[in-house]
């Protein structure tokens, strides 16, 4: 399992977010949960492309990440969260093994 972080906003509407270690990967909602749940989806869902693709799943950089972010974030506007994603089967997926 590999823990990617997720950065949270608050919205007029509810939630967004985004993993900075996944470029182009967010995902809307009306709650945090909701949107926790469905960038766990999203993650699974681009990193599938991405093996599809022969291209390399891009490593959760750690908790040096957590501080850069953390270090930028109002944190009245924003919060963390992270995910787990078993990124074992898109690795075997993308050698084709």
């Amino acid at each position: 399992m590999a823990t990617y972080l997720v950065v949270i906003g608050k919205t007029n509407t509810g939630y967004s977010a985004h993993c900075p270690d996944v470029l182009g990967c967010a995902v809307t909602g009306k709650t945090v949960e909701a949107v926790v749940r469905r960038m766990k989806a999203a993650l699974q869902f681009h990193f599938e492309g991405m093996a599809e693709d022969g291209d390399p799943i891009p490593k959760p950089s750690g908790t040096a990440s957590y501080e850069q972010v953390v270090n930028d974030l109002d944190a009245e506007q924003y919060l963390i969260a992270h995910v787990q994603v078993d990124t074992k089967q898109f690795a075997r997926a993308a050698t084709g093994r």
